[in-house]
C-alpha cells in the first residue's frame, strides 16, 4: 500500500509548522473529541507533490464529526483514481484501498499497533509525554524498527536499526495547526496520521529546516523552506535534496591491483520537491 514519497533516507521524522510570525498569542488550544483527533483547527483537504514535471494529488474528506474518511490518489501519469477508504470503531481505525487493509487500535487516544491483511505487523511506543518513540513493523520475512529522539518538543534524530541517525536542525518558525509530512517521515505510507498526526504524538509546532543522513557509501541534505497562508497554516513546502555517493572501487580483472581506472568516484545529484497544501 505505498503511496507516498518523501524526502532524503526516510524520511524519518519531520515536524509541523507555520511562520513564528503568523502565530498570535492569542491562538486556542487544540481540543480533542472521544476519537482522540483535533477537532479547533483547521482541517487538510488537499496534498499535492511536484517533482519535475510529475505532480500527484491527494484529496481529503471528512465526516461531520471531523473524522477522516477517505483520500483519492491521482498519480501524473494515470487518469485513474486510488481511493482508500477510513472506517472509525471502538477503539480502531481501519483503512481499506484495493483489497487490503489495515486496522489500527487506540488506548488513551494513542494508536498502538496496526495490523494489515498480508501479515504486516507494526507496534508504536511512547514517551511520558505521549511522543512516538518507537515504531516497528514486520512481516514473515523482516523486521525493522525506527527510533526517535526527541529535545524540547522537537525530533531531533531518527534512526533505523544499525543505521546512523538520521540529524534534524531547525529555524525559529513554529506554526497554527501541523506540518502534514511529518508522519510521512516515519513511514511513507501513513495516512490518516497525515489528517490527524496527533494520533500518535507527532502534533507538534516546530519547523524543521535541514535534515541529514549517511551510510557508507552515501550522503542526504535536504533544505526545507516553506510559505504560509494568511491563517498561518503551512501552504507550501519545498524540499532540495543533495545526494552526495561514492562507487567503491572494485579489483575489475582480479589481479589485486586497484587501478586508477577502477578507484571508486563520487558524484552528486540534486533535485526539488515541491508540496502545497490546501486547508478548510
Amino acid at each position: 500500500m505505498k503511496t507516498f514519497r518523501f524526502i532524503g533516507m526516510a524520511l524519518l521524522a519531520v515536524v509541523m509548522c507555520a511562520n513564528f510570525m503568523a502565530c498570535s498569542s492569542d491562538d486556542e488550544e487544540p481540543t480533542k473529541n472521544d476519537d482522540g483527533i483535533i477537532t479547533n483547527q483547521k482541517r487538510l483537504v488537499e496534498l499535492t507533490e511536484t517533482n519535475g514535471h510529475d505532480t500527484n494529488t491527494w484529496s481529503f474528506s471528512y465526516d461531520s464529526k471531523g473524522r477522516l474518511i477517505s483520500i483519492v490518489e491521482k498519480d501524473y501519469d494515470s487518469s485513474n483514481s486510488d481511493i482508500t477508504n477510513i472506517t472509525w470503531g471502538e477503539n480502531t481505525i481501519t483503512e481499506s484501498s484495493d483489497g487490503e487493509s489495515i486496522t489500527y487500535s487506540l488506548t488513551d487516544g494513542l494508536i498502538r499497533t496496526g495490523s494489515e491483511t498480508d501479515g504486516t505487523n507494526y507496534s508504536f511506543a511512547y514517551n511520558s509525554s505521549k511522543q512516538l518513540t518507537t515504531y516497528q513493523y514486520s512481516d514473515k520475512y523482516d523486521s525493522n524498527s525506527i527510533t526517535l529522539t526527541w529535545e524540547n518538543g522537537k525530533v531531533t534524530k531518527t534512526a533505523y536499526e544499525d543505521d546512523e541517525p538520521s540529524q534534524i536542525t531547525y529555524s525559529n518558525q513554529t506554526c497554527k495547526g501541523y506540518f502534514p509530512l511529518m508522519a510521512l517521515m516515519v513511514e511513507d505510507d501513513f495516512k490518516v496520521m497525515l489528517a490527524h498526526p496527533e494520533l500518535i504524538g507527532m502534533r507538534v509546532t516546530q519547523l524543521p529546516s535541514q535534515i541529514n543522513s549517511k551510510d557508507d557509501y552515501e550522503e542526504n541534505k535536504d533544505e526545507l523552506t516553506y510559505t504560509f497562508n494568511k491563517d498561518g497554516y503551512v501552504e507550501s513546502s519545498t524540499v532540495v535534496n543533495t545526494r552526495i555517493y561514492t562507487n567503491p572501487s572494485q579489483d575489475l580483472n582480479g589481479d589485486g591491483i586497484i587501478t586508477d581506472d577502477e578507484k571508486g568516484t563520487q558524484n552528486t545529484d540534486t533535485s526539488t520537491t515541491t508540496y502545497t497544501f490546501k486547508w478548510e
